[in-house]
């Protein structure tokens, strides 16, 4: 993403965690490749409704600047 706000980059990090943890199910000696269609979808939708989930909570705990 070219000119990340803070905002995205807080989300993106709180997702790496998520991300983490699922990595941590499906093992992380397994290269890309090697990962099964299911697994990729896994992470795929993790990124997805985390990265959502992430900008709805921070919008939510954010000023309005009027």
């Amino acid at each position: 993403m070219i000119g990340t706000t803070d905002e995205e980059r807080l989300a993106i990090a709180l997702v790496m965690k998520r991300l983490g943890r699922l990595m941590g199910d499906i093992g992380w000696q397994k290269r890309l490749c090697d990962l099964s269609e299911t697994e990729v979808a896994a992470l795929i939708e993790e990124v997805l409704e985390g990265y959502g989930a992430e900008m709805s909570h921070i919008a939510r705990k954010a000023e309005v600047p009027f």
